[in-house]
Order: C-alpha cells, then structure tokens, then sequence
C-alpha cells in the first residue's frame, strides 16, 4: 500500500470528518423516521388519507407497483436471462 504525504489537506481529519457526518446523518434519519411513524400511525387510526397541518398538507395514500421478479426469472429462463446481462462498473468509495 502506498503512503501519501499530502500537505493541502490532512486525509486522516477529512476521513475523521466525514465517518462523524455519517453518525449524525443516521442519527438524524432515525429520528425523522420515528416522527413519521408517529404521523402516520394519527393517520391511520383516524382514516384519514390527507391532513392539514398548518401550511403542510400531508397525504398518506396506497401505492400499487409492478415489479420484475428477476430470481424467479432467471430460475425458469436463465438462458434468456444471461442474453440480457449487461455488465457496469463504477468507483465504491468506503472508509472502513
């Protein structure tokens, strides 16, 4: 591996930086999920598929979607399924 001496920025402090970034936006998506929870489940035990909040108006509404069952796919067809594999590549940044 190979060791770079950078004097424009320190790595170690950015990285430092950016896995406390991280801690904060989970913590701050946990806490948003527990209010909308809490939103949803008013909503639910009342009926209510739109509600308004002051100058929010919030929709709690079913939503149906299509999806492609790609396992089962491949299992019955893999033939056809390996025809159409298309191959992509792409930089993972991580800092472990």
């Amino acid at each position: 591996m190979a060791k770079i001496i950078t004097t424009t920025i320190n790595i170690e402090d950015e990285a430092k930086l950016i896995k406390s970034l991280e801690a904060k936006i989970a913590e701050l998506q946990e806490l948003k999920d527990e209010k909308v929870t809490a939103i949803k489940e008013v909503m639910e035990n009342n009926n209510l598929s739109e509600l308004q909040a002051g100058i929010f108006t919030i929709r709690l509404a079913d939503v149906v979607r299509n999806n492609f069952n790609t396992s089962a796919f491949k299992k019955k067809y893999l033939e056809l399924y390996n025809a159409f594999i298309k191959q992509s590549t792409y930089k993972k940044f991580s800092i472990v």
